[in-house]
C-alpha cells in the first residue's frame, strides 16, 4: 500500500510541478485579450519574466517557512491552497476579466504557482519516486517547448482561452487534495524546540539575489536592443552573461554545502535550452521526450557526474553555435532528445540536500536568460536563409556554461564533501537521490 501511495504522490507531484511551470513560463490569457491594445499586450508579455522572478522568491520563501514545521501534512495543505487559489483566479478571470486586469492576474497566477512549487517541493523531495515526479514536471517545459500543440495553442495565439487551461489546474488540484488527505497524519522526526529567530533566511536571500539580478540585467539588455537595434551589442551581451554567473555564484554561496551546484546547473541548462531554439513539436512527442528525461534522471542517479553534466551542456551550446536555423527535422529531433536526456541528468546530478535549495534550482529554470533578451529572429529554427544563422545565442550560452563550470570548481574547493550540513528541519528535508 505504501508503494501505491508513493506512486500516486509521484503523479501528483508531476502534474503539480507541470502546472506551476506552465504558469511561470506562459502569460495568463483569456478571450478578452482580443480587445486589448498593443500597449496592454506588451505589458502582459513583459509581466512574464517579472512574474517568474516573483514566483521564484515566493516558492523559496514558502519552502523555508513550511520546512521549519517538519510536518509533511502542512506542506501538502499549503500546496493544495496554492492550487485552489490559482483555479479561483482563473475562474474569476474568465467571467470578469478585462484587458486591463490581465497583467495583475498574471502576477497573482505567479504567486499561486510559487506557493504550489515551494510547498510541493518540501512535501515530496524527501522520497525518491515523488521527488522524481516533481523534477520531471519541473523541467518538462524544456521538453514541451512552448506547449503549442499539447495545449491546442494554434498559430493564432489568441485562439487559446487561457494558459494553463482550467482543466489542467483542476486535475492538479484534485490530485493535490487527495494526496493531502492521504498524508494528513504524516509527521517528520521530532526536533527540539527552537526560537523563532532561527528561521533560515539564507535561501530566501539567495532566491532574491538570483531572481532580481537576472531579471534586471536581461531587461536592461532588451532595452539596449530596443533603443539601438542596428549596432553590435557584444559587450552588452557579455556583461549580461557575466552578471548571470555572478548572481548564480552569490546564490550558490548563500546555500549550505554544495547545494549551490544545482543553481549553476539550472542557469546553464536554461541558457543552453534557449540557445538551442524553438520549434513547434507535435503533441504526441511530449511523452517520448518526457520518457527520455526520466531516463536521463535515472542515469544521473546511478552515475552522477557534474563534469559530464557540464560536458553535455557544452555540447548543446556548441550545437547551437554551429547549426543553422534551417537544419532538417531529423537533426532537430536528435537535438531535442539530447536536451531531454541532459535535463534529466542535470536534475539527478545536482542532488541538493536541503529542500529549499532544490526548490530554488527547479524554479530558477523559469527565469529569463540573456538569450531570451535577444531578438526573436535569431532563435526561431524557421529562417529560410542559411546565411541568416546567428551564433550569438549559442556563444552567450556557452559563456554562461563555462562560467558556471568555473564556479562549480571553486564551490567544490571551498565546500569539501562531508562538510557541515543543515540541522533540524533542514536535515529532515534532505532530498532523495533522484
Amino acid at each position: 500500500m505504501r508503494r501505491i501511495g508513493d506512486a500516486f504522490d509521484t503523479v501528483t507531484a508531476f502534474f503539480g510541478a507541470a502546472v506551476a511551470g506552465v504558469t511561470l513560463f506562459l502569460p495568463i490569457t483569456f478571450s478578452s485579450i482580443r480587445d486589448s491594445t498593443p500597449y496592454q499586450i506588451s505589458s502582459l508579455i513583459n509581466s512574464v519574466p517579472r512574474g517568474a522572478a516573483i514566483g521564484v522568491i515566493v516558492a523559496v520563501a514558502v519552502a523555508v517557512v513550511v520546512g521549519t514545521t517538519a510536518r509533511p501534512a502542512v506542506a501538502w495543505v499549503a500546496a493544495s491552497f496554492g492550487s485552489v487559489a490559482q483555479l479561483i483566479n482563473h475562474i474569476a478571470g474568465r467571467h470578469v476579466s478585462s484587458a486591463d486586469m490581465l497583467t495583475t492576474q498574471n502576477y497573482v497566477d505567479s504567486v499561486c504557482a510559487g506557493i504550489l512549487l515551494g510547498a510541493l517541493g518540501v512535501a515530496v523531495l524527501r522520497k525518491p519516486l515523488p521527488a522524481a515526479g516533481f523534477a520531471i514536471g519541473g523541467v518538462g517545459f524544456f521538453v514541451f517547448s512552448d506547449l503549442a500543440e499539447f495545449l491546442d495553442i494554434d498559430e493564432d495565439p489568441f485562439a487559446v482561452l487561457e494558459t494553463p487551461p482550467s482543466w489542467l489546474i483542476g486535475l492538479a488540484m484534485t490530485l493535490l487534495i487527495i494526496s493531502t488527505l492521504r498524508n494528513r497524519s504524516s509527521t517528520g522526526e521530532p526536533e527540539p524546540p527552537r526560537m523563532s529567530i532561527e528561521l533560515p533566511v539564507a535561501p530566501i536571500l539567495a532566491a532574491m539575489v538570483l531572481a532580481l539580478v537576472i531579471l534586471a540585467v536581461t531587461e536592461w539588455l532588451h532595452r539596449q536592443f530596443t533603443d539601438a537595434p542596428a549596432i553590435d551589442h557584444a559587450v552588452d551581451i557579455g556583461l549580461t552573461a557575466a552578471a548571470t554567473v555572478f548572481a548564480a555564484t552569490a546564490a550558490a554561496m548563500l546555500l549550505p554545502g554544495r547545494d549551490g551546484c544545482a543553481v549553476y546547473l539550472a542557469v546553464s541548462l536554461t541558457a543552453a535550452a534557449d540557445a538551442f531554439g524553438y520549434a513547434v513539436r507535435p503533441g504526441w512527442s511530449v511523452w517520448p521526450l518526457l520518457a527520455l528525461t526520466a531516463i536521463g534522471m535515472f542515469a544521473g542517479a546511478r552515475r552522477p557526474s557534474v563534469a559530464l553534466a557540464i560536458a553535455l551542456l557544452t555540447g548543446i551550446t556548441v550545437f547551437a553555435i554551429r547549426t543553422p536555423p534551417d537544419s532538417n527535422w531529423v537533426l532537430f529531433s536528435a537535438g531535442s532528445a539530447i536536451l531531454a536526456l541532459t535535463a534529466g541528468y542535470c536534475c539527478s546530478t545536482a542532488r541538493p540536500r536541503y529542500a529549499p535549495s532544490g526548490v530554488l534550482a527547479i524554479t530558477a529554470l523559469y527565469l529569463p536568460t540573456v538569450i531570451t533578451a535577444l531578438p526573436d529572429d535569431s532563435k526561431s529554427w524557421q529562417l529560410p536563409d542559411p546565411a541568416a544563422h546567428d551564433s550569438t545565442p549559442g556563444r552567450a550560452a556557452l559563456a554562461i556554461v563555462l562560467g558556471s563550470a568555473v564556479g562549480i570548481a571553486v564551490l567544490h574547493h571551498f565546500r569539501p564533501r562531508g562538510g557541515p550540513q543543515p540541522t533540524g528541519s533542514a536535515a529532515n528535508a534532505a532530498l532523495a537521490d533522484a
